[in-house]
């Protein structure tokens, strides 16, 4: 009896604590069960710039292929042998290109051969050893950061048929040769491992499955205590009886941790394959599979930058495994044994940081997809951002000499192709924006002169009323403004010249004319076509409208613009190109730039093309012919508010329309005028960039013709005071005028008669 009752409560307190065990069993299944079917991973959202293009027929020079090529981090080696290397000697350069997974296309990795003229500029593409001339090459895009997830852990997913045989055959030799063999733990490992322990008084030897060690990462603390190991291997056991095999390897490929990169955790095979060597997993060599298997057992320990020794010879240990296991042959071994070890040269993703133009991509994201479940599928977010243009931007507005006279004025500068709507490059202040205030995305400022363009553009969609020749009144004017008060402009010389061709009322940037002109238009149809353009912001419709008294970013501005200079249509201003989640899956695509929807006709053609033939004429003589050797590809307008508050400069040539601000924060005088302040800073990166050949091509219903510019009659040819101006065409344009504007009916003869008379006699007889 006595030995009945004890046995009788430890049977029941035995079966209590099954009851408990069975119980929190359940508890561990449905938390595992949740987490691993519906929030595995949290991943970021990893941005992309546009890759750089090379084709003999818009060929790119040797100078700027380098420049992109340590932008990648490739090697510059002898042979150029392997995947991510080059060499450059003399007029060429041999190129093994990265292999890259872009949307609905991947670029395999190729070796090439890029030839250059003696200008320095590309003149063929190859293969290499082949020699097969090539049309076009890609080159893969550039990191330029991430949008992290909430637990600021950095991951590319991929999936298990993603992944190389031979390294998934190298991980589980290293790390649990068993896998597919257990149920998830190895209990001979387990006490194996705990005797160790036992001896050494320390944890020395773990015997965890790669089922524990993804249970350790995903649900539990790395604290080594026996709690914390029960609850692992109650864990392991849920985990390998509710999923495959493969499920748990590829989830296994997509946890693993390899190191930092700053403050963000490297997790992934696919991500630390590109953070490492700056290629996807399928382009892997034999050594590098080998040293990230080796990493696995301690990123810290075996990090190849930091510890190099080490890492080799944990790379050299996997590499000797893998021999001897037969996963690869006499030669492979040798070969990567004798390989020295070779990392990216940056030692962080995004080599270069991108903040200003991050903002518009965040600001554009949040729109497509406005919540974050993109986590569970991370992204890959592909821009139209250029490096190229960026570079040379950012030395403009913050390392040119023209950069240095502002001093402490802040600026933005805004690149754009206008034919696309693609913005290429953004400043957003005098130092790179990191969180803070974006003037190219959020300063509103008054835009000046800037607006007058627009307005003239308006009034020369009525050519019977207005053309480039017709006369304007430059006198004094005073009106009743939308307050009741009485408003007189005046012109930034404080003079008044009478009778003005538009022509040159825009060139010489005139405020009478254009507000006499805007008030016949009204202020209403100029408000409405900035609406149509694209811009949201208010634009009040009062008279005051047609000297800028509208306050627009230098964003919107560039929105503006690119409809004058790409023959009045308006493309939708955007800087992703593509999403897609980290396998591929296509989640959004920009549409064909004419697509329906997509753009705009804002102006007429023509009314278009008169307006940009004012800006070349800007260039070259009025506002802005400071940057007249640019001329006449390049077409330009000067703003300036009032008290010198802003300086505005637009410019654009046959691809890109290039927006620029200087001021101050606080709103105070600058006192210098768009010519002064912002134009410096365009030409800065026109003289880096070059400009682009514009279009001679007038529309099919213009024709140029000779004005006199005072008055704007029409006149002969070669008269003195006739420049050639583009105009609609008429009945009348096979008359040749003398230079009175009178009809000659001798149609070789339109100089003046009084010079006629002059002549000797012999010559009148016998011309």
């Amino acid at each position: 009896m006595r030995m009945a009752r004890p046995l009788s409560i430890l049977f029941k307190l035995a079966i209590a604590m099954g009851v408990v065990l069975l119980f929190y069993i359940v508890y561990l299944d449905s938390s595992v069960t949740q987490r691993f079917t519906h929030a595995r991973y949290q991943a970021p959202a990893l941005i992309y710039s546009e890759g750089l293009a090379l084709s003999p027929e818009q060929p790119v020079s040797l100078t700027r292929l380098l420049e992109e090529l340590r932008a990648l981090d490739y090697r510059n080696s002898r042979y150029a042998r392997s995947v991510g290397e080059y060499q450059h000697q003399g007029q060429q350069v041999l190129l093994y290109r990265r292999s890259f997974d872009l949307p609905q296309q991947i670029l395999p990795a190729k070796r090439v051969r890029l030839l250059f003229n003696d200008e320095d500029v590309l003149a063929r593409i190859e293969t290499w050893p082949e020699q097969n001339a090539l049309m076009e090459l890609h080159l893969e895009p550039q990191f330029l950061g991430r949008f992290s997830s909430d637990n600021a852990e950095d991951r590319l997913l991929v999936g298990l048929e993603q992944v190389p045989t031979l390294l998934q055959e190298t991980l589980l030799l290293i790390e649990d040769q068993q896998f597919y063999h257990h149920w998830g733990l190895r209990p001979t490992s387990i006490l194996r491992a705990a005797l160790t322990n036992l001896r050494a008084g320390r944890t020395v030897e773990g015997g965890s499955t790669i089922t524990q060690q993804l249970v350790k990462n995903m649900f539990l603390t790395h604290e080594q205590t026996y709690i914390r190991k029960f609850n692992e291997a109650l864990m392991a056991l849920i985990l390998d009886f509710r999923f495959s095999k493969d499920t748990i390897l590829e989830t296994y490929f997509n946890e693993v941790y390899f190191g930092q990169d700053g403050a963000h955790a490297i997790h992934g095979i696919a991500l630390a394959s590109q953070f490492y060597f700056g290629t996807t997993i399928d382009a892997l060599n034999v050594e590098e599979i080998a040293m990230l298997v080796g990493m696995i057992k301690g990123p810290g320990i075996y990090e190849p930058r930091r510890n190099p020794e080490r890492a080799k010879a944990r790379r050299d240990l996997v590499l000797r495994l893998m021999f001897e296991r037969e996963l690869i042959s006499q030669t492979q071994y040798l070969a990567a044994l004798d390989s020295p070890l070779t990392t990216r040269a940056g030692s962080r993703l995004a080599r270069f940081n991108r903040p200003d133009f991050i903002d518009l991509v965040q600001q554009e994201l949040r729109l497509l997809l406005p919540d974050r479940s993109w986590q569970e599928t991370g992204l890959r977010v592909f821009t139209t951002f250029s490096p190229g243009l960026q570079v040379a931007l950012e030395e403009a507005a913050r390392q040119s000499t023209q950069a240095e006279a502002l001093g402490a004025l802040e600026r933005a500068m805004v690149v754009s192709d206008y034919r696309t709507g693609a913005v290429k490059a953004l400043v957003g202040g005098r130092n790179p924006v990191f969180a803070g205030f974006n003037r190219a995305l959020a300063a509103a400022r008054p835009v000046g002169s800037l607006i007058k363009p627009w307005v003239y553009a308006v009034a020369l969609e009525q050519p019977e009323r207005y053309q480039l020749a017709s006369l304007l009144d430059d006198s004094p004017l005073r009106l009743t403004d939308e307050k009741g008060e009485v408003w007189a402009p005046r012109n930034f010389d404080g003079e008044f010249l009478g009778p003005i061709t538009l022509y040159q009322s825009l060139v010489e940037s005139r405020n009478i004319p254009v507000v006499r002109v805007g008030l016949d238009v009204s202020a209403q149809a100029v408000s409405e076509r900035i609406r149509q353009a694209g811009v949201v912001r208010k634009v009040n419709p009062w008279p005051s409208l047609f000297l800028g008294a509208v306050e627009l970013t230098p964003l919107d501005v560039n929105r503006l613009y690119s409809a004058l200079a790409n023959a009045g249509r308006a493309q939708r201003q955007h800087s992703i190109t593509a999403i897609t989640t980290h396998r591929g899956e296509v989640l959004y695509r920009a549409h064909d730039s004419t697509a329906k929807g997509n753009s705009a006709q804002v102006f007429t053609e023509e009314a278009a093309y008169l307006t940009r033939f004012a800006l070349q004429g800007a260039v070259r003589q009025g506002t802005a012919q400071a940057l007249q050797r640019f001329a006449p590809d390049l077409a330009g307008k000067t703003g300036s508010t009032n008290d010198l508050r802003d300086s505005w400069f637009v410019s654009f040539d046959g691809a890109y329309v290039l927006t620029t601000w200087v001021g101050a924060d606080d709103n105070s005088s600058i006192g210098l005028t768009g010519s002064r302040a912002a134009l410096p800073l365009a030409d800065a990166f026109w003289s880096r960039v070059g400009v682009q050949p514009q279009s001679t091509e007038l529309p099919a219903t213009l024709a140029m013709k000779h004005f006199h510019l005072a008055t704007g009659g029409r006149l002969g040819e070669h008269c003195e005071g006739a420049v050639a101006l583009p105009a609609f065409r008429s009945e009348q344009d096979n008359n040749r005028l003398d230079c009175r504007g009178a009809v000659v009916n001798d149609p070789q003869d339109t100089r003046e008669q009084p010079e006629q008379k002059r002549r000797s006699w012999w010559r009148r007889i016998f011309n």
